[in-house]
């Protein structure tokens, strides 16, 4: 019966890949981001189901690429938000000075005050302040979890913090974002944020168990 679960379970999860790459790709649909979390949850639970149903909790190479496999649809969701999404006002455009903001916190600043006058709405200031801190907070996850070397605190926070710096340089050279400084420290912070939970819980362990240091 597992195993017919899990065979069930395999094909869903094939299916609704298509599904969620197509709904995510096709010209003149926009996925708002309360259906991207509901697809990631979705995508999630059935691949769980197709490679845990009848198999064994303590198998580890199963338990690594369920990891993988997560972290590689999560990278794939990331890039398109970044770059490509409708619903994030992406598309490729022109560059400006004017697209670049080094001084911290104006941004965060600006919304708090738009919001405050009346200028724009409650979801708008949360899409994108708590968005920005959402983004990257996998990564306290995955990472750690994937690579043992990130495990360290002072690697994980220059891996993200040179990542970070990247897109954003890169969302401004291709006109498909802005370069804020406020992005990268909301970015970081959600992962550091993470990360630190995680280190200081026994959620920590379980992380670590998915790729274990080597018995000497």
């Amino acid at each position: 019966m597992k195993n017919l679960i899990r065979g069930i379970a395999v094909l869903l999860t094939a299916v609704f890949l298509c599904f969620n790459i197509y709904y995510e790709l096709a010209p003149g649909i926009t996925v708002a981001p309360e259906q991207k979390f509901v697809f990631a949850a979705i995508f999630a639970v059935l691949l769980r189901a197709a490679l845990f149903c009848g198999v064994p909790d303590n198998t580890r190479p199963i338990r690594r690429l369920y990891m993988l496999a997560l972290f590689l649809y999560y990278i794939w969701v990331l890039l398109n938000v970044l770059f490509f999404d409708n619903a994030f006002g992406r598309g490729f455009g022109h560059t400006s000075l004017d697209m670049v903001n080094l001084e911290p916190l104006r941004t965060v600043k600006n919304y708090l005050l738009a919001y405050g006058y009346g200028n724009i709405s409650l979801r708008l200031v949360v899409l994108n302040l708590a968005g920005n801190l959402i983004a990257f907070a996998p990564m306290g996850v995955f990472l750690p979890a994937l690579f043992r070397w990130q495990r360290s605190i002072f690697f994980f926070t220059a891996s993200l913090t040179l990542s970070i710096t990247a897109v954003e340089v890169l969302q401004v050279y291709t006109g498909t974002g802005s370069c804020d400084v406020d992005d990268l420290i909301l970015n970081l912070a959600g992962a550091l944020l993470v990360f630190i939970v995680c280190r200081v819980t026994p959620l920590w362990h379980r992380i670590c168990s998915v790729n274990p240091r080597p018995k000497k």
